[in-house]
């Protein structure tokens, strides 16, 4: 694992990491944990490390490296908060330095780890040319309601459907805020949506681009491997982590992960592969400029297109 503690990455050095996810397979996410910085995942032979070393740290001299700390500090200490992160995730505050760590495994086995990588790397290698840069937001919605729409032909009967995934994780952040702050959400994303929808913005096309076949492609793979067991709901993580996570979330969140319910779903591989798929565009969309509303937006939308309102508030 490498990390290149930068805020804004210069040509040169998107030109390595354009390598890194083209030629090695790695994966590109924004991190930052003691300090702004881009996280690379992969592995290389131990003889390519500090060729590569030398290129990141030329491309990260060129880079936008300087920054307020306070300000940073400020900005980030309500989210580390939120997340438990104590207080060494925002110090020492590091700049213009690549770091590189050989951890064995990034989750617990191989399995994880390659399908980890996969999945995240089907999206680096179809969006990077746009990271950090301004994109539009609806074109990314468009691309994963293409993905569900070809995936809900896997569904299984009396099973959620492909686009469930977006209203639960919905529903999961509205149930973490007090109730001034609900209220604003609700009235600020209904409004933007009755706008959309005016404008017709969210007339989306759902014919497969390459990158909907690729995420089929990672869909046919895993179904193999949850027929046989060797996949269920709950990884990369197991079932203590959910039990920990569920402490705190909502009626509904309660009642779906209880293990007598997840007995039901737990080898179901649509709702499997929509985990793996939807975290990884939950990443790489912060690498598109867009923020935490943003991806809490596009899930309120897809759950408005294909549920009642009614489902919306009943978290």
């Amino acid at each position: 694992m490498i990390k290149c503690f930068v805020k804004t990455p210069s040509r040169e050095l998107l030109d390595t990491i354009n390598h890194l996810v083209h030629e090695h397979k790695f994966t590109i996410e924004k991190g930052w944990k003691n300090g702004y910085h881009l996280i690379l995942r992969g592995r290389l032979p131990d003889e390519l490390l500090p060729v590569i070393n030398v290129q990141l740290n030329k491309g990260i001299q060129n880079s936008e490296n300087e920054y307020v700390d306070e300000e940073f500090i400020q900005k980030y200490e309500s989210i580390n908060h939120l997340l438990g992160g104590g207080k060494n995730f925002l110090s020492p505050i590091v700049k213009a330095k690549v770091t590189s760590e050989k951890v064995d495994h990034f989750f617990h086995n191989n399995l994880e780890d390659n399908l980890f990588i996969e999945v995240n790397n089907i999206f680096d290698r179809y969006f990077l040319d746009c990271y950090f840069k301004d994109n539009d937001l609806y074109k990314v919605i468009e691309e994963i309601w293409a993905f569900h729409t070809q995936l809900q032909k896997y569904v299984e009967e009396n099973s959620p459907n492909a686009y469930n995934c977006h209203l639960s994780h919905y529903i999961a952040f509205i149930h973490k805020l007090n109730d001034n702050d609900k209220e604003k959400i609700e009235y600020q994303f209904n409004k933007k949506f009755l706008k959309d929808k005016e404008h017709r913005r969210f007339d989306f096309k759902t014919i497969s681009t390459k990158l909907t076949e690729e995420l089929l492609e990672f869909y046919f793979r895993i179904r193999p491997l949850v027929k046989k067991r060797k996949l269920d709901f709950y990884m990369p993580h197991n079932r203590a982590y959910v039990d920990r996570k569920i402490k705190v979330a909502s009626s509904r969140h309660k009642m779906t992960f209880s293990k007598k319910n997840m007995e039901k779903h737990l080898y179901n591989d649509v709702l499997i592969v929509n985990r793996w798929v939807n975290n990884a565009l939950y990443t790489k969309m912060l690498l598109l400029n867009f923020n935490n509303l943003d991806r809490f937006y596009m899930n309120y939308l897809i759950s408005r297109l294909i549920y009642p309102i009614s489902e919306l508030e009943n978290y």
